[in-house]
């Protein structure tokens, strides 16, 4: 693994075990598209935007949109979200990335307050030195604008920034922004098989072995 100056992380399934959400948002919202919640649906949908969600059960039908919507993000706008725990390497590669003088932000599909907010919980909010959440951007991963948002707040070199992730979204928001992306493998349902990236990775541990 190579040494960069620059380390950009997706939040759900790369720093935190963000599951119970994820859940909780399907649960709720599928029923709604007459598509019945099970574990089958969580594999299914793991890594999705909630625009790739729909479309996966209704294609150009978009009939159910705005109720789909509106249960989606009842949720979303819950406090579901709030068990979720960090894997157990993300505080130790954080705090080793700090020490080592390392720039670090996080660009998420997640709303940053509640980025914020479990960061808070865990006393993992000094990391990061700027958060891009959902509300930031009006377009969302795969399009770079994210990427684009978080880079701009550091003076480094693209070359020398790599965003870490678990998805295809993830690598190809990477790709269109012209930095390397490393995609971690969680080893759950969320298969990183045929995902195009710099690196594959089974723990965030391996960044720090340079």
């Amino acid at each position: 693994m190579r040494e960069y100056t620059l380390y950009l992380f997706d939040f759900d399934n790369t720093l935190f075990d963000t599951r119970c959400g994820i859940e909780a948002i399907l649960s709720v919202s599928l029923p709604v598209l007459g598509v019945e919640y099970s574990p089958r649906r969580f594999d299914e949908c793991l890594g999705l935007t909630m625009e790739q969600v729909y479309g996966l059960y209704m294609g150009e039908d978009a009939s159910r949109f705005d109720d789909f919507q509106d249960a989606f993000m009842g949720v979303v706008r819950s406090d579901a979200y709030f068990g979720a725990p960090p894997f157990p390497e993300t505080a130790r590669v954080l705090e080793s990335l700090k020490a080592r003088g390392k720039s670090i932000g996080i660009v998420s599909g997640k709303k940053a307050y509640k980025i914020i907010n479990l960061l808070r919980s865990r006393n993992l909010e000094g990391y990061p030195e700027t958060i891009v959440g959902y509300d930031e951007t009006v377009l969302h991963k795969p399009n770079p604008d994210p990427l684009l948002m978080g880079m701009s707040f550091f003076d480094v070199p693209r070359e020398d920034t790599v965003y870490v992730g678990d998805s295809p979204n993830d690598a190809q928001a990477a790709k269109a922004a012209g930095i390397d992306c490393v995609i971690v493998d969680r080893h759950n349902q969320l298969s990183v098989e045929g995902i195009e990236c710099t690196e594959q990775v089974d723990s965030l541990d391996e960044l720090i072995l340079w």
